[in-house]
């Protein structure tokens, strides 16, 4: 036996399915998605990335997080970057060859930045096999036009002979700019890096208390040769103390 489905029905479900209202998926908190974007980043230590794959999985996730947490212009996050950020993953080769790649010398666990309000940074970190820390000083400034971008350029290239026992190694960088070091010495002359070092760009897509996300690239406009890095404040270290320990 055969029926025949009623018009009046058919017509009726094809409007009800039309005009209901869509089920929004929700959005996840930027909490959720900043645990995700570390536990990506902590699966990567000390891997290279020559095919720019961990970076473009990882660019899926940052991309939820700045619609879940949309950023203001970098000039009104500066007091946000100031203070020390410990690399959790990216670059681990900064002598100019191929950034996918890995560099012996460096301590893959161990590398600091530490950013200053007054216009300048440091990279910090040990120099496997030597005794000694590496403190490369970078000057920055906002970048005209482009409301995430600062302009880097590298001035001087101190070091530390041994590792003090009793000095977070994120401290060295202000022992650094005040010249009081406890075992200072010279990585690389000062006239060298100011010449050939040259500088670059960062591109700070995200910024809060304790994620910081943030790109190195050689132009303002090439976002195919940028590197990602993801930082967050060394462990046990809050913001705030930045200015108490400089203040020591």
């Amino acid at each position: 036996m055969c029926f025949k489905p009623n018009r009046m029905a058919l017509l009726l479900g094809a409007w009800i399915t039309l005009t209901a209202p869509a089920v929004a998926i929700a959005a996840r908190p930027a909490a959720a998605i900043k645990a995700d974007i570390l536990a990506m980043a902590q699966r990567y230590v000390g891997q290279g990335d020559p095919d720019f794959k961990k970076q473009q999985a990882l660019e899926v996730l940052v991309a939820e997080l700045l619609t879940a947490a949309p950023q203001p212009p970098v000039r009104d996050r500066l007091d946000l970057l100031t203070g020390p950020w410990y690399q959790v993953w990216g670059p681990y080769d900064y002598r100019g060859g191929d950034r996918g790649t890995v560099d012996p010398k460096i301590t893959v666990d161990e590398i600091y930045q530490v950013v200053f309000r007054e216009g300048y940074y440091y990279n910090v970190n040990p120099v496997r096999g030597k005794a000694r820390i590496a403190l490369l000083r970078g000057e920055y400034q906002l970048v005209p036009g482009h409301a995430d971008m600062l302009k880097v350029r590298f001035t001087r290239f101190p070091g530390n002979k041994g590792r003090p026992e009793d000095i977070p190694l994120w401290e060295l960088a202000a022992m650094a700019e005040a010249g009081t070091l406890p075992a200072k010495t010279t990585i690389v002359p000062g006239f060298i890096v100011r010449w050939f070092f040259g500088g670059g760009y960062l591109r700070e897509v995200y910024t809060d208390e304790d994620l910081r996300i943030t790109y190195g690239g050689d132009e303002v406009d090439d976002r195919r040769a940028e590197h990602i890095y993801i930082m967050t404040r060394p462990q046990g270290v809050a913001q705030a103390a930045f200015g108490e320990a400089r203040a020591r």
